[in-house]
């Protein structure tokens, strides 16, 4: 059994034990809208706009007036465009989504991935079902990280919106190879010299012909996302796609 699921099973039944608290604020109650969420932290949950680039899911600089469904290019992606062929987010990183993300992910809390990923289902899933033969690959974690930590948050994320969506989870079809130091706090000029070199292809085959969602967990300036679209481009897919739990920044 993953240690991932482990956890999960064995927290299961001490929650009929216990009173239930909030991930955030720790106040006691449970939330009628999301597990480990009470009522007030869901109301601090913050959307990203409707009025997005097409390209990159970035806010645009304008407000619609009227929804036309036309779509729209935001001027960074006009001068130059993404490696990618569009990307998605559904939240933004601050608030009760950070600190969930940050307890995912530095806390040992891998009960948080269904709620988080509850968070951006209504934003993601319907994106998704758009591209029904499209394989969904997790960004990897580094086997040491992965070893410390006893899971990839971003894998238990990416496996709820396959459930949800139907979608195959590829997780392993490109393996992080270089233990890099946290992102956190590197301006971009930073971040991309630390994960250059640091993704390797593994399972080609399984990409080569398919749309391909790269999925992550926050999308901050792209140098991680940027890194791997380099070698899923190797496995020669029809597409590549971006999706995010969270987007931070102006990234």
């Amino acid at each position: 059994m993953p240690w991932a699921d482990f956890v999960n099973h064995a927290v299961k039944p001490l929650t009929g034990m216990f009173p239930v608290k909030c991930s955030c604020c720790g106040r006691h109650g449970k939330g009628k809208n999301i597990p480990h969420l009470c009522d007030y932290c869901f109301g601090e949950v913050a959307l990203l706009p409707g009025n997005v680039c097409s390209l990159c899911g970035r806010g645009l600089d304008f407000e619609y007036e009227i929804d036309t469904g036309d779509l729209y290019t935001c001027g960074r992606c006009l001068k130059n465009p993404p490696v990618y062929t569009q990307a998605h987010f559904a939240l933004s990183y601050e608030g009760p989504a950070r600190e969930m993300i940050h307890k995912l992910k530095f806390s040992g809390s891998p009960y948080l991935a269904r709620p988080l990923a509850m968070l951006g289902r209504d934003t993601l899933v319907p994106w998704l079902d758009t591209k029904p033969e499209a394989v969904i690959v997790p960004v990897p974690l580094a086997r040491r990280k992965l070893l410390l930590r006893g899971y990839n948050p971003t894998y238990l994320l990416a496996r709820w919106f396959g459930k949800w969506t139907r979608l195959e989870v590829a997780e392993g079809s490109i393996r992080r190879v270089k233990n890099t130091a946290p992102q956190f706090g590197l301006k971009e000029k930073e971040r991309r010299k630390n994960v250059k070199g640091a993704f390797k292809p593994y399972d080609p085959q399984k990409l080569r012909g398919r749309d391909v969602i790269l999925f992550d967990d926050i999308y901050t300036t792209g140098a991680t996302i940027n890194e791997c679209v380099k070698v899923i481009n190797t496995a020669r897919p029809a597409r590549i796609l971006v999706a995010a739990l969270c987007h931070a920044g102006d990234g």
